[in-house]
């Protein structure tokens, strides 16, 4: 989790030094970003069911994560998040 915070706050900080409360809303299974300092504001919902992402693009998102991949690889939110199947909406 920590990972995927560090990798929102890095994204979308660009043009300026400001960064971003960020925490998973579990009930409506979204990521929430407020900017400190400012008022821009994200919600990053997966792109689809976490279940079918896994499945579906099991391979590519371990191969993007660890390089190889093995039988015993199972794919986390975590994964899911940082490959970028989610859809972002500014708030």
């Amino acid at each position: 989790m920590e990972l995927i915070l560090t990798d929102i706050e890095l994204a979308e900080n660009k043009s300026n030094d400001n960064t971003f409360d960020v925490w998973y809303n579990d009930l409506t299974g979204t990521f929430v970003a407020y900017e400190k300092d400012g008022n821009r504001k994200f919600r990053y919902k997966l792109d689809g069911e976490f279940e079918d992402i896994a499945k579906n693009y099991r391979q590519e998102i371990l191969e993007y994560r660890l390089g190889r991949v093995t039988a015993d690889d199972e794919v986390t939110v975590g994964d899911v998040f940082m490959h970028g199947k989610f859809i972002e909406i500014i708030l």
